[in-house]
């Protein structure tokens, strides 16, 4: 994998994400992990702008791996052990086919392509879940406007994904500010009984 943030940047420099141990979760939803605290204005938030319109899908990649690098240093052993156990598949947080077609790609499918590398878990097809519903801007939105926003917006299109009742799905976006997109995305995947992980650089 080709070097594109320094071992600072990618492993010190950063304030880790605070976790929420009373955090309200739907019941779909097992943890949310990120990897560092957003910082709106500075340059966590500039590196992921470019990656969504600068056409920087290797810096994408890089962040996946390293995240997933640190996911497997900070997270506690209960959780990994059950997560061995279980054959994780990574699933990006789709873009509608219009947006895809103007970025180039999906930024949160480059994430995933360097977690799949570091964890050595799969990582499901660009089409087993698809956003079928195009979706305005979360920016400047409350917690109950971004909610009503995505509601509907994902389909599985692979009704086979999850054939294997013991296979864990983990969905990866960028930022996870309120939860909105990937809560949305977990009802969309998760039947009933099932439950996912959400793994993302950076949490708002």
């Amino acid at each position: 994998m080709n070097r594109h943030i320094c071992y600072w940047c990618g492993y010190d420099r950063f304030e880790h994400a605070a976790t929420n141990d009373v955090e309200i979760m739907p019941d779909s939803v097992l943890f949310i992990w990120a990897m560092w605290q957003f910082d709106k204005g500075g340059f966590i938030q500039e590196l992921l702008h470019s990656l969504k319109y600068n056409h920087l899908r290797g810096v994408g990649n890089e962040l996946g791996y390293i995240a997933g690098r640190t996911f497997l240093d900070r997270m506690d052993a209960d959780t990994l052990q059950f997560l061995d156990a279980r054959n994780p598949v990574l699933i990006p947080v789709p873009l509608h086919a219009a947006k895809r077609r103007k970025r180039g790609y999906n930024q949160a499918r480059a994430l995933a392509e360097g977690l799949s590398v570091s964890l050595k878990w799969d990582l499901c097809e660009a089409d087993d879940v698809i956003r079928i519903r195009k979706t305005r801007t979360q920016t400047g939105l409350t917690t109950l406007q971004r909610a009503d926003n995505l509601k509907g917006a994902f389909k599985m299109t692979n009704n086979h994904l999850l054939d294997d009742e013991n296979r864990f799905p983990i969905l990866v976006d960028d930022v996870i500010t309120t939860g909105a997109t990937t809560y949305e995305l977990a009802s969309a995947i998760c039947s009933s009984g099932v439950r996912c992980g959400i793994l993302a650089i950076a949490r708002a």
